[in-house]
């Protein structure tokens, strides 16, 4: 007993200033845990308030219609100019929830998957895809071409 209270007394500095370096250090550690978590959370808000927008044109703008339709026809009719520049804005939306994907946030890379397979699979987003891809992410080119069976 004499012995500990012999070392306590030498050392209570270090043990003082070990249990606050270990009490800053977890400080720190859920401070930003906290700070990720919000940022997530925003990039989230972020992404969602995009796709709201994005997706908000092809219903207000009558020369985007044909975007979603199975059966258009790019032979019929070439994919016109507002067509192709909505189309890269959305593969760009693609691009950018496909990264947050494969960082673990949001939405599955499962689920990015079946809806690259839905919409790569109608005729105009697929012939814009084609048209593009060779000047895109090789990874993300893979992804895409995965999820249509390629």
């Amino acid at each position: 007993m004499v012995a500990l209270s012999s070392w306590a007394g030498e050392n209570w500095f270090n043990v003082v200033q070990t249990a606050g370096i270990i009490g800053g250090l977890l400080m720190t550690s859920a401070a930003a845990h906290r700070e990720a978590k919000a940022r997530e959370i925003e990039n989230l808000l972020t992404i969602t308030d995009q796709h709201r927008n994005l997706w908000g044109q092809i219903q207000n703008r009558a020369d985007l219609l044909r975007i979603l339709q199975p059966d258009a026809s790019v032979l019929t009719k070439p994919i016109t100019v507002p067509e192709e520049i909505f189309l890269n804005e959305v593969i760009v939306h693609f691009q950018t929830g496909w990264q947050l994907s494969k960082s673990g946030a949001m939405i599955s890379l499962r689920d990015m998957e079946l809806d690259a397979r839905h919409f790569f699979s109608l005729p105009l987003p697929y012939a814009v895809w084609e048209k593009t891809k060779n000047s895109r992410c090789r990874q993300f080119v893979r992804f895409i071409e995965r999820a249509l069976g390629k």
